[in-house]
């Protein structure tokens, strides 16, 4: 496969998914509540959709057989929706617009109204999609139909003058206690390596009339237990249907009356055998693909995901492991399952939403960069009440011309030490910027660099270091990879398929801090000139991938 873009023709991505459950009759605003869905959100709330949005909601709003949008009561076919497709295509933007429908334009036979509790394996994935529903009608001119915004701790509510109520919770074998939900909506399905927060929570549909489970995703790995089975089984279904009703010539209704049809599919992905540089493949995949917004900007080019492939390591090179780029571009699944850093169990006993650092505490500032240089990311660590030490990420922005000035005079506290690795990182060329604005840096290197990640990793492993939920940190304390050195290792900031520099600099504020003398200096060991070349780059050029969110907001401000 050419690896050069053909700029005489636009590769568009495809409307109809690879991979869907048929409908059982033609699909008209008389047999699909989609058609409803999608004047919402073109007319009501003046949005443009693309055209494999309206196509989902067409699909997924599909009514029973026997059933009519016109009735008193219609009837939803499906029960659980699987939508599965690539990376940045609008999955959350299409499931908060799904649920704006059910919030708005529905009414079951219940004495109460539309109930949505939103899910995900953390909870700020979940209210994500929330916040996306709530801006949406905000801005629109039905703003008025939103009484109530509720972001504060614990109180995440969204309320209509309707009575209908949006809720979020993080997926746990408890989610959902006391609650009866009309629709679920669970988002990162990918994330679910086990049954318990899967039936815990889609058992709060069970009384509801017409409810449905809307899972959201994109392609998994072997941990994906919940995803993987659950699209096994959609698959078996729709090869039912090709044999008995394509191949085999059995009415429809016969097929409805001796097969449940309640689970529907819809993935946009690459054919598994395909080529990574395969345009029709990254068509199938990434429905987005060279279609323009309401504006008339294209945000999903064919050169973007280009520039993505020319990134993935082949022949022993550095560079975006090959299943990273098919699990998020391409959305295939895949059989490698990297183990992370630490088990899950180990990092949700050191995260407390709650923690902070104590007022008395010393406070160390890290400052890290990521391998292609684009985001750069400022962390402290301090001590609690406790006695255990607090790390956390405080500003993360793009590039690295903005990190001297914050550092020197744009942090409400004056830390103690500011440390930066001092070689072979690409933050070690901000050292001299930093201290220009008359700050003085600790460098952490050599022995010292080493040293600072063991000491973090034994501290998450004895559940002995605190730190909060932040988006960054949490994809990095997931699939961080280890550059081993001999005998020690440190972070891998180049073949580490999601950056790590939120990872190395909590590691190296930790390390400043517990180093930290009484005359307020950091202890570093002392080397001369030539102590070593380990920490030079494999000759490798190629950036890690980035997409942390500014979601650092706490105690400091």
């Amino acid at each position: 496969m050419t690896n050069s873009v053909n700029a005489d023709r636009v590769l568009l991505g495809k409307t109809e998914p690879r991979l869907f459950t048929p409908p059982l009759r033609e699909l008209t605003p008389e047999t699909s509540f989609g058609f409803e869905a999608i004047d919402l959100v073109e007319k009501l709330l003046g949005e443009r959709l693309y055209p494999w949005q309206r196509w989902f909601l067409e699909h997924s709003l599909e009514l029973a057989p026997g059933s009519h949008t016109y009735d008193e009561f219609p009837q939803l076919r499906y029960r659980t929706v699987l939508l599965l497709v690539a990376r940045q295509c609008g999955k959350s933007f299409i499931m908060s617009r799904r649920l704006l429908w059910r919030l708005l334009m529905w009414q079951g036979p219940e004495a109460e109204p539309p109930l949505i509790l939103g899910a995900a394996h953390k909870l700020p994935a979940a209210l994500e999609i929330m916040e996306l529903a709530a801006r949406s009608v905000q801005r629109s001119n039905i703003r008025k139909e939103l009484v109530t915004w509720n972001r504060g701790a614990g109180q995440q509510l969204l309320e209509f003058k309707n009575g209908a109520r949006y809720k979020c919770e993080a997926s746990s074998d408890d989610g959902g206690r006391g609650l009866s939900v009309t629709d679920l909506a669970f988002d990162e399905l990918r994330q679910q390596r086990d049954w318990e927060a899967w039936s815990a929570l889609t058992n709060t549909t069970n009384a509801r009339f017409s409810s449905q489970t809307i899972a959201v995703s994109n392609a998994g790995t072997a941990k994906s237990e919940v995803l993987h089975s659950l699209r096994q089984q959609a698959l078996t279904r729709i090869s039912d249907w090709e044999e008995r009703v394509v191949s085999g010539g059995m009415d429809i209704d016969t097929f409805a009356s001796q097969h449940d049809t309640t689970l529907g599919l819809f993935e946009w992905s690459a054919p598994d055998d395909c080529d990574i540089w395969d345009r029709e493949g990254w068509a199938q995949a990434i429905p987005s693909l060279g279609h323009p917004d309401a504006s008339g900007t294209v945000f999903v080019t064919e050169e973007s995901i280009a520039s993505k492939a020319s990134l993935v390591g082949a022949g022993g090179k550095e560079g975006i492991p090959e299943h990273v780029f098919r699990t998020e571009n391409l959305c295939q699944f895949v059989t490698a399952a990297v183990e992370g850093p630490f088990p899950e169990e180990n990092i949700l006993v050191c995260t407390d939403d709650d923690s902070e650092v104590d007022p008395s505490s010393p406070l160390v500032v890290a400052v890290d960069t990521s391998h292609d240089r684009s985001m750069s990311y400022l962390a402290v660590a301090g001590y609690r009440d406790d006695g255990l030490p607090h790390v956390e990420v405080i500003a993360e922005r793009a590039g690295t011309v903005w990190v001297p000035k914050t550092v020197a005079s744009g942090l409400e506290v004056t830390p103690d030490a500011v440390v930066v690795q001092g070689r072979g990182a690409p933050a070690s060329s901000l050292i001299e910027y930093i201290e220009q604005e008359g700050v003085e840096v600790t460098a952490c290197q050599g022995n010292d660099l080493t040293s600072s990640g063991g000491q973090f990793s034994d501290r998450v492993m004895d559940g002995t270091i605190r730190f909060r939920e932040q988006k960054s940190l949490r994809l990095a304390l997931d699939d961080a990879v280890k550059k081993f050195l001999g005998e020690v290792w440190v972070w891998n900031r180049a073949k580490s398929p999601v950056d790590v520099a939120p990872l190395c600099a909590v590691t190296m504020a930790l390390w400043g801090l517990e180093m930290l003398g009484t005359d307020g200096a950091v202890k570093t060991t002392a080397y001369d000139e030539n102590y070593g070349s380990w920490y030079k780059r494999d000759g490798d050029n190629e950036p890690a991938l980035v997409g942390a969110d500014d979601d650092s907001k706490g105690w400091w401000e």
